[in-house]
């Protein structure tokens, strides 16, 4: 019953993606040096730490792929986490560049500002991630990784449309503040798209409750197992994306036989499975007293693999 991790659904596609993003940072930051547009530029860092993000993105997919082995018995899953917690950390850093550029703007303004090269490739901007930021919305659901890509992409869609409005403005009004004003507005929504995702990878790495994993009520599902009298030193954490883990011990009725112990750790292992994702749990099983579990021992093998694999019928 071993879970699974959701890698991006093509690696190609990553890779296309990053083709795509390498050559357009070139073009952008060239016309946006042209163009004296710290909007521009400012787009394209951010495009650029999206190419770093594409390529560590497609690189995880890649190297979670290489099997478990003697020297790291987890696999290699956590390479995920540990790029969208690089790629994270890295737009922080960028977002703090844009707003210190921006400062000197206001302090300085540019008045000559190309407004219409700054539309133009902020236009095509949009067109590129609006299509890169599809292609990766499936996986962002349910893979960390593919998420910090996913938001990368959906972030400079929404900067390149910034950086489209800031462009009309200066060409209709004159108004050149209208750049540095955008690029405030960008650099504040890349430090909050970061943070989440900072935030969700330093919490695996400590070895955290998953995400929206409800403690209490997975100690009452296990409880909730005929005979189970008992749940104590319980442990849940995440490996990588989409694969949970759980520890625990489970205390069972002193008259229990072996083969009764291990129906009801099937079935703890089932519930987990089944309610909460956690494909990978080590279940220890304890005697206790023979207090609450009034079933047949007969009865008692019934009716948990009846509700796991059929109690001897057909499956």
């Amino acid at each position: 019953m071993a879970g699974h991790t959701h890698g991006a659904t093509s690696g190609r596609l990553l890779w296309i993606s990053l083709a795509l993003t390498i050559t357009f940072v070139a073009v952008e930051l060239f016309y946006g040096l042209r163009a004296h547009s710290l909007a521009l530029v400012s787009d394209a860092g951010h495009n650029a730490s999206d190419a770093l993000a594409l390529g560590l993105a497609a690189y995880a997919v890649w190297v979670a792929r290489r099997p478990a082995g003697p020297g790291n018995t987890f696999g290699y899953h956590r390479v995920a986490i540990l790029t969208a917690w690089f790629n994270a950390a890295a737009l922080v850093v960028i977002a703090i560049v844009i707003l210190i550029e921006a400062w000197s703007v206001f302090l300085h303004p540019q008045p000559h500002l190309q407004s219409g090269l700054m539309m133009g490739v902020a236009a095509v901007a949009l067109v590129m991630n609006t299509v890169i930021a599809y292609w990766l919305q499936g996986d962002s659901h349910h893979s960390m990784n593919a998420r910090a890509a996913y938001i990368h992409m959906a972030g400079d869609a929404l900067s390149s449309l910034g950086v489209l409005i800031a462009g009309a403005i200066v060409h209709y009004t004159g108004w050149t503040l209208a750049d540095p004003i955008v690029s405030v507005m960008i650099a504040l929504f890349i430090l909050y798209s970061s943070w989440e995702i900072i935030i969700d990878a330093t919490n695996v790495l400590l070895e955290g409750t998953p995400k929206g994993m409800d403690v209490p009520a997975l100690v009452a599902a296990i409880r909730s197992i005929p005979c189970v009298q008992d749940v104590h030193d319980l442990h849940v954490w995440t490996v990588g994306d989409g694969i949970n883990f759980l520890s625990c011990h489970i205390v069972l009725p002193d008259e229990f036989t072996v083969i009764q112990s291990s129906t009801v750790v099937s079935a703890v292992n089932h519930k987990l499975h089944d309610s909460f994702g956690i494909g990978h749990a080590t279940i220890q099983a304890e005697i206790g007293d023979c207090s609450g579990c009034n079933m047949d021992p007969e009865e008692l093998f019934c009716f948990l693999e009846s509700h796991s694999h059929g109690c001897g019928h057909d499956h």
